[in-house]
């Protein structure tokens, strides 16, 4: 996997790091500014307190692209809603998702073809209620899942807009997702890169290779009440996948379908293909881990208060930690609950405590850097940090000074700086800054829960988690959301979005 990275800054050669790991390959990182990949990630989105999210996906390329469109929920990053998209060369898809009384929705008036079709005839869909809970914010993923092999397959073709603007057959091209187990006299997914459409006589083939690194995604967060808005680009990483990823959208690993609408996901391509005929495109998330992992966190922070405008500007930090579910025993977490997902310590103590326990052993299920201790250093503009007020004598015995640290402990964090929220999220944390200071900036750095992390997968003996990956720094994306408000004039409300700078380790060729 050559991965390109923006803001890494330098080029680095980037070895997995995952001895043992079967599904590991070797990838060497070129630092781009081309903003342009086969995988995207935006950090963060929020349907709460009158707050929706876009997002603008371009195809650049001169070739048809196949996406996979996904939501996942801030604390565990279980997927709260995917589909696919499918993009005619030089084509653009634009959506957001909001609030509609207790459901969220994602809406497009685009034209391009959806798998599945929108839920009603107003371009919606509508988040299925398994992992609803907790899910008003989050961050999403956009894969390219493959293209067709030349612009005469017939997805490519029944995909393709008109001069009015319509694509020839979004309904043929929905065929290419059905669940197929292999039957070649039926439509729908036959392995990662061969898929029908149609039936009977006019049965067609598409053939698919890995996409090209073609696809710009930017997104903006937008209040209808303050009438604050603020976007950036999404992280872009190019080369993701090496070859195609096709699924279906019909069934899942429910279902135990390992070729299902779980997958792509951050760790490659499907882990089980039907007929065999490709080998499972895994372990992307070892190389992932290496372009994303930051040693520290930098960027600006603000509470300041202006009385003579009657203005704040205040600021929020995202701090997201994407793929974490990778690290997982999800048949085990989703089965047994996150109560009863145990890291190996945790297990291995379980188990010394009751030997003779009538159900058996408790299997380690968590293998993710969550929580992660976080430490903030703090400095207003003056190069000032916070100051300890030196004590005094006293009398002895006295407790010891207590030493606060602040938790990470889920896949999206927002840590507030001022007075004010910008982002209204349902949980934040909030840091210490100089006595007086009303900005500055500051660095954070993260430490993971524990050095036994790993990475969970299909493999020859059913799911399970093979740690290995310790001593690699977390995947950290994010940005810093601004916010100047008026309180006598709400019409001149604006904020903006800030991506935090990073220090990462340097990394040899292997």
């Amino acid at each position: 996997m050559n991965t390109n990275f923006k803001p890494l800054g330098i080029a680095a050669a980037v070895a997995a790091v995952t001895a043992g790991y079967a599904g590991a390959v070797n990838a060497a990182s070129v630092a781009s500014e081309t903003e342009l990949g086969d995988l995207a990630l935006v950090p963060y989105y929020t349907t709460l307190e009158g707050y929706s999210t876009g997002v603008n996906i371009i195809n650049t390329s001169a070739v048809t692209q196949v996406l996979k469109f996904r939501f996942r929920r801030a604390g565990d990053s279980m997927d709260a809603m995917d589909f696919n998209v499918v993009l005619s060369p030089n084509d653009m898809y634009t959506g957001f998702i909001g609030a509609e009384g207790d459901d969220i929705t994602w809406t497009s008036n685009d034209n391009s073809c959806t798998a599945p079709g929108y839920d009603t005839g107003d371009n919606k869909f509508t988040m299925p209620p398994i992992f609803r809970a907790g899910a008003d914010t989050g961050y999403i993923e956009i894969i390219s899942m493959g293209s067709p092999t030349d612009e005469s397959q017939p997805i490519a073709v029944a995909a393709k807009h008109d001069s009015d603007g319509m694509p020839d057959d979004c309904g043929l091209v929905r065929d290419n997702f059905f669940a197929n187990d292999g039957d070649l006299t039926k439509k729908g997914v036959i392995n990662s890169a061969l898929t029908h459409q149609g039936s009977g006589k006019t049965l067609a083939a598409s053939t698919y290779v890995a996409s090209p690194d073609s696809l710009k995604v930017s997104y903006f967060i937008k209040s209808d009440e303050t009438g604050v808005e603020f976007g950036d680009n999404a992280v872009h990483i190019a080369d993701f996948l090496d070859q195609p990823a096709m699924t279906n959208q019909e069934r899942g690993i429910f279902s135990r379908d390992f070729q299902g609408f779980d997958y792509p996901d951050l760790n490659g391509g499907s882990p089980l293909d039907p007929l065999k005929g490709l080998a499972p495109s895994r372990g992307k998330y070892v190389d992932l881990r290496a372009i994303l992992g930051a040693e520290e966190l930098i960027n600006d922070w603000s509470k300041n208060t202006v009385e003579a405008l009657g203005a704040t500007v205040d600021t929020d930090w995202v701090v997201t930690v994407p793929g974490q579910y990778v690290m997982l025993n999800l048949a085990d977490y989703l089965t047994n609950g996150a109560a009863a997902c145990l890291r190996a310590t945790a297990a291995a103590a379980a188990n010394a405590a009751n030997p003779t326990s009538p159900i058996g052993d408790v299997v380690a299920c968590d293998y993710r850097d969550l929580p992660l201790t976080a430490t903030f250093n703090v400095y207003d503009r003056e190069e000032q940090g916070i100051t300890v007020e030196e004590g005094d004598l006293v009398v002895s015995p006295q407790p010891p000074v207590v030493i606060t640290t602040k938790a990470l402990k889920d896949e999206v964090n927002v840590i507030q700086w001022g007075e004010t929220p910008v982002l209204n999220a349902p949980t934040n944390i909030t840091v210490d800054t100089p006595a007086g200071a009303s900005f500055g900036w500051a660095s954070l750095a993260t430490k993971p829960a524990d050095a036994n992390l790993g990475i969970c997968d299909l493999g020859s003996a059913g799911f399970a988690c093979t740690p290995g990956v310790g001593g690699t720094p977390t995947p950290l994306v994010g940005f810093a959301a601004w916010q100047r408000a008026f309180a006598a004039n709400p019409g001149s409300n604006y904020g903006r979005i800030v991506e935090h700078s990073r220090k990462q380790a340097s990394a040899s060729a292997p």
